[in-house]
């Protein structure tokens, strides 16, 4: 981080397996990278942190896999998976609709959250102030 930003830890969440709720890997409580060798994912588009990371962890893992459809967003990626194009790999704050289920991917890093503002600002009542609402709305599962 540059030295003039402020990072504040919000809340760190686990990988997962977005995926029909009548898939097979639906019926394991956690999944291994090994276990998506041969899935068809919908991912981010190439350039992205996300796809880099994944491919890095694929790849690293052996894992071989399919490029079901890129798709930019969590709505969207989503939409595709619940019209069976793919599965899809994403943060654990994110609900499925009905009819798909999460798992989260033991072998993957949880992923952090921040809230970024100027170090002048750390005493400013509106900082403060936003800071106390947002961990109040994640609750204490996944806050920091």
């Amino acid at each position: 981080m540059p030295t003039d930003i402020e990072a504040v830890p919000l809340a760190t969440y686990p990988q997962v397996l977005v995926m029909p709720d009548d898939h097979p890997l639906a019926e394991r409580p956690d999944l291994a990278l090994t276990d998506l060798a041969g899935a068809s994912l919908v991912a981010p588009p190439p350039t992205g942190p996300h796809r880099i990371a994944l491919e890095r962890a694929l790849r690293s893992a052996g894992v071989p896999w399919s490029l079901a459809v890129e798709a930019e967003g969590w709505p969207l990626t989503l939409h595709f998976v619940s019209l069976g194009i793919g599965l899809a790999i994403v943060n654990g704050c994110v609900t499925p609709p009905p009819g798909l289920v999460t798992r989260e991917i033991i072998d993957l890093p949880a992923v952090p959250y921040h809230a970024l503002h100027l170090p002048s600002r750390a005493d400013d009542p509106l900082v403060t102030g936003l800071l106390s609402e947002i961990r109040t709305a994640l609750g204490n599962d996944n806050a920091l």
